[in-house]
């Protein structure tokens, strides 16, 4: 912000400006009473709810930060925090909140150079690196001194967040050597620095205070809902910049989420030093009993595991990757008969789209648990007995304990993998000059595709190929059938119906959304495309999925979280998936609060891989931005 727009943002003009249009207001008023009367319930009501909401959260964070620190220095109370802690939880989360209302830090990355222009930011972090060795020297001896420096540091850095003068303060020097030229910028500085030294001053002397000390929490409830009414009434008169108004934005929620953000942040704080050792136990994340040995059995790939020798640690990591596989190929799956499906729904034949309405409407509305579990009885029932030895030319084996197939090497497979990701790859990087669409460029595409898929097959056929072997231990006892240990490959009935509701369920999801991407787009879009002759294959890949694609992928960001969310339903079909593997775990070990939070950590953390990579692919697909 340089000086003019600080001149234009201190008291004296936000004063000018409430002045007059008080003065609208009253005019408006006199002409119209009814109005008049509801602006003045409207201004209560905001008044007593944002004081209700303050004294409730505040008051619950005073008894907390009391328990936390009533035995500051001697920490004789398993509740007590150092002072250090205190300053990094709650400091941490003022600026946290701080940094986030500035929103530098990712232009300091990409223009480190200019990093004058962020002294904002540094000034925040420089305050929160020295309250470390400052807080202690202040020497707090009543416990109401500890809330009201944190409270008030919060109230504090909300408003020099509001005002967005700190580069000015370090101009000060430099302002003050001309006056007169810098009046009104002057008092700008003058109006951010006085909140910070009140802050300092009954930080230090608040028992010279008896009054405050004695109602603290209602003393905050106050200056929290007068400030934020202000505020907001400022923000109402638009009296600048867009940037300034969504920094003043900013300040206005953080200081209205400052009791909740406490009351979060001290209850957390408690929870984990709880004065009952047996509730402290209980929340004691620590993950030791991880390296013990894990008593169950489940089935796995491509990792083995093997119960009461493996930890528990690689249970996980096993269970982990069977989720992976079902959400991959879950998505694989819906997205291409999505599709399919969505397209068909526009269809002109009219058997087609309404075969694809009747089953978007059907498995759109069918809750997915039931889903799961009619495929798991009805896969149970249809697929023959084991004994009846059902195959496939001796090579694929299927019997309602699982289909075999015939086992390839796995690093034959990673490398014809490779193969094929390379071709694609350069395709892509080749397409970015323009897809050559003329029949030349179209045989050679073909070419390259068919060699490659071909030099792919052939390397995954040169390894070792290994067959099922059924076999017969004794004739006359069916239950000794089985097929040989380790010969071919395993797909379990349980991986068979994840797979198969899965796909049905988020299909019918897809399908709509495609459907209506491509219904948003312009009529003239299509006409175009027929004029120039494109047949209909040509105009669905060339003209209409690559722009609906621009509103389809936000949606589809949000199915494919929802594939791996969903995936913690496989216990229904007795799936061995990473909910069901720690959900036995808590059985058996009775940490549940640990694991729950090993539990809620995987699922974000599949989550925000989906998004990054979705939100990558989607800037390069669009890049408009408002």
């Amino acid at each position: 912000m340089n000086i003019f727009e600080a001149s234009k943002s201190t008291i004296m003009y936000t004063i000018f400006n409430l002045i007059d249009t008080v003065k609208i207001y009253l005019k408006r008023a006199s002409k119209d009473p009814i109005w008049a009367g509801s602006s003045i319930l409207k201004l209560l009501l905001a008044f007593f709810l944002i004081f209700w909401y303050c004294k409730k959260f505040l008051t619950l964070s005073l008894g907390y930060i009391s328990l936390l620190s009533d035995s500051e220095g001697h920490l004789s109370n398993p509740s007590d925090y150092s002072t250090d802690h205190m300053t990094l939880l709650l400091g941490g989360a003022i600026l946290l909140s701080y940094l986030l209302i500035q929103n530098e830090i990712g232009n300091l990355f990409r223009r480190p150079k200019k990093w004058k222009e962020y002294i904002s930011t540094f000034f925040g972090i420089g305050v929160f690196i020295a309250a470390f060795p400052l807080v202690p020297m202040l020497g707090f001896y009543l416990m109401e001194q500890t809330l009201f420096f944190y409270i008030g540091a919060a109230v504090t850095a909300a408003f020099v967040a509001h005002r967005n003068s700190i580069q000015e303060i370090f101009l000060l020097p430099i302002m003050l050597q001309k006056p007169s030229e810098n009046r009104l910028a002057i008092l700008g500085v003058g109006v951010t620095i006085l909140p910070i030294l009140l802050f300092i001053y009954f930080s230090t002397n608040l028992a010279a205070w008896p009054s405050i000390v004695a109602d603290l929490v209602t003393v905050f409830c106050y200056l929290i809902t007068i400030i934020s009414l202000l505020w907001w009434f400022q923000i109402s008169l638009e009296g600048a910049n867009p940037k300034i108004q969504d920094q003043r934005m900013s300040a206005l929620g953080f200081l209205i989420l400052t009791p909740f953000i406490f009351y979060i942040v001290t209850r957390v704080m408690y929870v984990f030093h709880d004065p009952n050792t047996v509730t402290m136990e209980r929340w004691n994340i620590e993950f030791a009993f991880m390296n013990d040995a894990n008593p169950f059995q489940i089935n796995t790939w491509p990792i083995e595991v093997t119960n009461n020798i493996d930890d528990r640690w690689r249970f996980w990591i096993a269970a982990l990757l069977n989720s992976i596989r079902v959400t991959l190929l879950s998505i694989v799956f819906c997205t291409i008969l999505g599709i399919i499906v969505g397209v068909s729904r526009l269809s002109s034949n009219k058997l087609t789209s309404s075969m694809a309405t009747a089953y978007v409407e059907i498995f759109r509305n069918m809750p997915l648990a039931v889903l799961l579990f009619l495929i798991s009885t009805q896969l149970g029932t249809t697929l023959p007995l084991f004994i009846a030895e059902e195959n496939i030319v001796g090579m694929i084996y299927y019997s309602n304990q699982g289909i075999y197939l015939p086992g390839f090497e796995l690093s034959h497979l990673i490398y014809g993998f490779l193969i094929v990701f390379a071709i694609w790859v350069y395709w892509q990087i080749k397409d970015r000059e323009g897809v050559d669409d003329s029949e030349e460029g179209v045989r050679r595409r073909f070419t390259i595709w068919v060699i490659g898929i071909a030099v792919a097959l052939g390397i995954i056929l040169s390894g070792d190929i290994s067959l099922p072997n059924y076999i017969k231990p004794n004739m006359g006892i069916p239950g000794t059938w089985d097929i040989e240990e380790g010969t071919g490959f395993e797909m379990t009935v349980e991986f068979l119906a994840m797979i198969i509701g899965l796909t049905l369920f988020t299909t019918a999801v897809v399908a709509e959304i495609v459907r209506g991407s491509i219904q948003s787009l312009p009529r003239g879009q299509v006409e175009a495309a027929v004029s120039i002759g494109l047949s209909p294959y040509q105009r669905l890949r060339l003209v209409i999925l690559p722009q609906a694609l621009r509103s389809m992928i936000p949606l589809l960001n949000s199915q494919y979280m929802n594939v791996w969310k969903n995936s913690s339903l496989a216990m229904i079909v007795a799936y061995s998936d990473v909910f069901y593997v720690i959900f036995v775990m808590m059985n058996n070990v009775g940490k549940l609060i640990p694991l729950f939070i090993l539990l809620l950590l995987t699922y974000q953390a599949g989550s925000l891989l989906i998004s990054g990579i979705m939100n990558v692919y989607n800037y390069r697909v669009t890049k408009v931005k408002i």
